[in-house]
């Protein structure tokens, strides 16, 4: 028995470069936050495509000090 896609369980992602899944054809935008299978995360991850939504928007810092933010 198989599961279908709208069986398989999601993942958050924050996408960090616009691209186009080449075996899907599916676009995704820069900047944006995509729900994707733990597989397709742990493709578009490895190829720095990706990344957790919260690590991708990381506070700026000054040498690694935390730059305040007004």
């Amino acid at each position: 028995m198989s599961m279908s896609d709208t069986d398989t369980p999601k993942k958050s992602a924050k996408v960090l470069r616009d691209f186009k899944d080449a075996g899907t054809l599916r676009s995704f935008t820069q900047g944006t936050t995509v729900d994707i299978t733990e597989g397709e995360y742990a493709n578009y991850a490895a190829a720095g495509l990706v990344g957790e939504p919260d690590a991708a928007e990381a506070a700026p810092t000054d040498n690694g000090i935390p730059v305040a933010q007004n």
